[in-house]
């Protein structure tokens, strides 16, 4: 017999940790099981026992790992480029072909990388090289086709044939040298300040580019007969304003004229085109605009049309650059504009009155720069001529402005200039729309509603993007970024202090201010009232518990629950032992703890899988789709992995290929594939998962838990539901 002292201490002992225990649920569940379920998450399926395994970015930046994060899939970036180029050399298409998960993992990287305390951000070198490297690829594949092809023709006798062969083979031949020489150029840069070595697949893609020069030469010299290009020049000076003079003769080696061909003057940004007369004389005039001040030689080639049986030949001549400065006229209409108002700028850039072509014009106001709805800059006509119309940015603040024009050039033939024209910009007002409805009654926060906030900001009926609009309540604010249509939108948890010691229903009010400060927009704001229906009150030491539980870092929480967790049991395992209620303790085998093909989850099961499950349908009503997927993936690791050969630390991928090899039936296996890919989106991909999918991934998460008996299961999970409730 336990003695009265004895048994009120057990009972005071396990009291306490119930009460813990109470108040740890609410805030803590979804957090323990989101993050304990999957905690080593992988970027995408493996394809190989070699992948890399990383941890999911949205508890690495807590632990200190996005660096870690951002490295691995730098590291799988880079194997792809480095695959593709061995691929390449041995005429295997497929290792390039096959990397269809790169842009995939390069939105990875982009996002992981805006969170990383990393300074190494490859983003643009990666995605170059990528671009680089496909057109590389395509291009050697064409190459090592068309010269198969010409091989064919030739010993078939088919001149014509072999003949355009060839000069295709010619033209990829040049394309490969260029997109080769870009591509070394970006693995170079990955490679500087990167873990990433790109020794190998620089050297590689030489090989190969210098392997197609190669080839190329040897058809050219077994298809087309041999030139002689000469050139000359009088004087070497060359400038805009004093033209450079090059002179010539075309001929067969024997010296044969050729008469009526193409003769091209090459520069980095230029091509000047002539024929040679009768006796295969030419001569070309040349005035610089974009050619470098370094430049010492320029290059003339004698370019065959497709039909030629002649070989393509070059030569060189000296040349000295000189640097002329040019005058820039420009005027803007209207003199006065506004927010989105058309402000068009026109104007011409000439030497001596001798219009500049092909140059790039660079306009801006108050420091932001106009460009053509491409984002390029506009360049000036043959004459010199330029015009640009664009709408005026919200970021030009009201007052006197100046629009600058200027030559964004250096080290050029034409040296850069600019010029200002004076406009003045007004304030244009503003409007905002205000919508308020409640989605919940229970939020995220400690019994706190959830209400759904929208609205637009527009400027004179147009819509206003990019902006920043402050959704208020009860002193607190929520910033929103308006979309292009001026749209903006917000879930808004009401703070408690808005319905404390409330029943039923209050009044709330909700605040929408849009800050016209550093823009020629006006401010505006807009409000509107709710009526709230409140959550029930919770009183005395529990409501003190929670909300000193809540306040807690999330690491204490974990701790916190962890340690609970241990007490209880302790304080049950003493009190049976004062009871006298000890017995034979068993283990649950796999067959037993699992929720088998057969039997169904087990109660326990059935009961943590109703709370999480109805958790996930709460996150659903408050719009929130990726914390909804993230709970229902949760559920059914927790159901399943209580079987000893689906438990411990898995990435999402290997835990499914585990429950494949379990045995587990297809149609249960089709809904957790399903549900896998739709955690892994909800995880990492940066774009918002709809409704619908995260409704279909708590339909799949109740399938997978469910027995082969979908109306048996259906019975005891309204069941376990109806208790918990």
């Amino acid at each position: 017999m336990v003695s009265a002292p004895r048994f009120g201490t057990v009972v005071v002992v396990c009291l306490a940790a119930l009460l813990v225990t109470v108040g740890l649920v609410p805030a803590s569940t979804a957090v323990v099981d989101a993050s304990a379920a999957d905690r080593s998450l992988q970027v995408d399926r493996p394809t190989n026992n070699s992948s890399v395994v990383h941890e999911d970015p949205q508890s690495a930046d807590d632990e200190g790992n996005v660096s870690k994060l951002q490295g691995s899939l730098s590291d799988r970036l880079g194997e792809t480029l480095v695959d593709c180029s061995e691929g390449l050399q041995v005429g295997n298409y497929n290792a390039c072909n096959r990397t269809g998960n790169y842009p995939d993992w390069l939105d990875k990287y982009v996002n992981v990388t805006r969170s990383s305390d990393s300074e190494t951000n490859k983003t643009s070198e990666f995605k170059q090289a990528r671009e680089n490297q496909s057109s590389y690829a395509n291009d050697v594949q064409r190459f090592r086709k068309t010269v198969d092809q010409y091989r064919t023709a030739r010993q078939n006798g088919q001149t014509e044939r072999a003949q355009r062969l060839a000069r295709r083979a010619q033209r990829l031949s040049r394309q490969i040298n260029e997109t080769g020489t870009r591509l070394t150029d970006d693995f170079r840069a990955i490679d500087n300040g990167t873990t990433q070595n790109f020794s190998a697949a620089i050297n590689t893609t030489n090989a190969i580019t210098d392997n197609v020069t190669a080839v190329a030469e040897t058809v050219s010299v077994e298809q087309f007969a041999n030139t002689t290009v000469t050139a000359s020049t009088a004087d070497q000076r060359a400038a805009f304003n004093d033209s450079f003079v090059v002179s010539g003769r075309l001929t067969t080696p024997n010296g044969t004229p050729l008469a009526n061909r193409t003769i091209v003057l090459e520069d980095d940004n230029q091509l000047r085109r002539t024929t040679t007369d009768e006796s295969g004389h030419y001569v070309i005039t040349y005035r610089p605009t974009l050619l470098s001040l370094d430049t010492r030689r320029l290059t003339v080639r004698y370019r065959p049309s497709t039909q030629s049986i002649y070989r393509s030949n070059r030569t060189t001549v000296p040349v000295s650059v000189q640097q002329v400065t040019p005058t820039i006229q420009a005027q803007t209409t209207p003199q006065s504009v506004g927010f989105d108002d058309l402000l068009s700028i026109t104007g011409r850039v000439a030497v001596n009155d001798s219009g500049v072509g092909s140059l790039p014009v660079a306009i801006s106001i108050d420091g932001e720069e106009l460009n053509p709805s491409d984002g390029s800059r506009v360049r000036t006509g043959n004459e010199g001529r330029f015009r640009m119309a664009r709408g005026l940015p919200a970021n030009v603040t009201p007052g006197r402005q100046t629009v600058r024009v200027s030559l964004p050039l250096e080290n050029r033939s034409i040296a850069s200039t600019n010029t200002s024209v004076p406009v003045t910009v007004t304030q244009t007002p503003t409007e905002l729309s205000l919508n308020a409805t409640q989605q919940s009654v229970n939020g995220s926060a400690v019994g706190g509603p959830i209400i759904h906030v929208e609205g637009q900001l527009t400027a004179d009926g147009t819509p206003v993007e990019n902006r920043t609009v402050s959704v208020g309540l009860n002193n607190s604010t929520t910033p929103v970024t308006t979309d292009e249509n001026g749209s903006y939108a917000a879930n808004v948890t009401v703070p408690k202090t808005a319905f404390a010691d409330q029943t039923g229903t209050t009044t709330a009010t909700i605040g929408a201010t849009f800050d016209g400060a550093e823009t020629n927009l006006e401010s505006s704001r807009r409000r509107t009232t709710i009526q709230l229906t409140v959550p029930a009150q919770t009183t005395g030491v529990v409501e003190q518990f929670v909300d000193a539980f809540a306040a807690l870092p999330i690491t204490y929480q974990l701790l916190l629950g962890f340690g609970v967790v241990f007490v209880l049991g302790a304080s049950v395992s003493v009190l049976r032992a004062w009871l006298g209620l000890g017995g034979t303790e068993t283990t649950d085998s796999p067959t037993s703890t699992m929720a088998s093909e057969e039997t169904g989850p087990t109660d326990e099961q059935r009961d943590g899988l109703a709370a999480l499950l109805t958790a996930a349908r709460e996150r659903l009503a408050a719009g929130e789709s990726e914390n909804a997927i993230g709970l229902a993936y949760t559920a059914v690791r927790r159901v399943l992995g209580r079987d000893a050969e689906l438990g411990g630390a898995r990435t999402h991928w290997e835990f499914l290929d585990a429950c494949i090899d379990r045995g587990i039936s297809e149609r249960r296996i089709g809904a957790l594939r399903r549900l896998t890919e739709r955690y892994e989106r909800a995880t990492f991909s940066p774009r918002s998962l709809s409704t619908e999918t995260a409704s279909s991934a708590l339909d799949d998460a109740r399938t997978v838990t469910e027995s082969d008996d979908p109306a048996t299961t259906d019975e005891q999970v309204t069941d376990s539901e109806s208790k918990s409730n």
